[in-house]
């Protein structure tokens, strides 16, 4: 009777499990991709890590604001690179890291009765409003907040320039019958006081840029006057220590009143609608009304 059973029993038999099918080959143009990715990884860490390192390793002077002129050839060679979206600098680390803010605040300067002086309009604090671009942006970039980079910029070339030569830098006209273009008189002043032709001219170049950036400022904020000058102030605010509960006083640069400076090629349209959207309230010190003096005395 066993017998019969061990015939009838089933018996399973454990079949090989299959080969694992062959991975699919990687072409040489897909290996040759991510290799070229992993090479431009490493070149910009390199370059970043070059660009930001303190000036002992560099031997790029260590300054107090991301505005310094690369000085040697290396930095030279990645600043077009590194500048302005991938823009870094060592003070954002311990043990030194950056503790001042920098802002940029622009008015007009409008014709009043005849024969009757310039008056000044309100001030627009210009960095305020495009703090709000950056309400709520994952990855905001460096672009987006150009008054607070033209500020520090302006403010570190301003510094370098001889103290005999900047008082011409801060006059303001009274009447509207200065020359159309100051730019090359006060050159010739800084030059006349001893200032290097290289460190006047790049100078004189961030103070048009500003110049040209409060112009289209004015021109966004839809007031039906037309300035005939535009004035710029640059507020350095020194940031208190966490926990400190110190909030020292800013101190302020007010440049001379220009000629409005308008950029070929720029779309003033698409700068009002984003200005426009942005603005709502926010002036500076002054609100509208508030026509102090023009040009008061600055303290960097």
């Amino acid at each position: 009777m066993s017998s019969t059973l061990g015939d009838r029993d089933t018996r399973h038999v454990l079949a090989e499990p299959p080969e694992p099918p062959e991975p699919p080959a990687v072409s040489g143009r897909a290996r040759g991709i991510v290799v070229a990715v992993w090479v431009v990884l490493f070149a910009h860490l390199v370059a970043t890590f070059v660009w930001a390192a303190p000036g002992y390793l560099t031997g790029r002077p260590s300054g107090e604001s991301t505005g310094d002129v690369p000085t040697t050839a290396v930095h030279r060679a990645l600043e077009v690179y590194l500048t302005p979206v991938f823009a870094q600098n060592w003070s954002v680390f311990a043990p030194s890291p950056l503790h001042v803010e920098y802002s940029l605040r622009v008015r007009g300067i409008y014709a009043g009765r005849p024969g009757a002086d310039l008056v000044p309009g309100p001030w627009i604090d210009a960095t305020a409003v495009e703090a709000r671009a950056l309400t709520g942006h994952v990855l905001p970039a460096a672009t987006e907040r150009p008054s607070r980079r033209l500020a520090t910029e302006l403010r570190t070339a301003f510094l370098e320039l001889p103290e005999d030569g900047r008082a011409a830098l801060l006059v303001s006209p009274v009447a509207a019958d200065t020359p159309a273009e100051p730019l090359p008189v006060l050159r010739a002043a800084l030059l006349d006081a001893g200032g290097v032709p290289d460190v006047v001219d790049d100078y004189l170049g961030k103070d048009r840029a500003v110049t040209a950036y409060a112009t289209q400022v004015l021109r966004a904020s839809g007031d039906d006057a037309v300035p005939v000058y535009v004035q710029a102030s640059i507020l350095r605010q020194e940031v208190a220590r966490q926990g400190s509960g110190a909030r020292h006083a800013p101190s302020e640069l007010v440049l001379g009143a220009r000629p409005p400076v308008v950029v070929p090629g720029q779309d003033d349209a698409a700068f009002r609608r984003t200005w426009t959207a942005l603005r709502g309230d926010v002036v500076g010190e002054g609100e509208p009304g508030d026509v102090g003096p023009v040009g008061p005395e600055p303290t960097p």
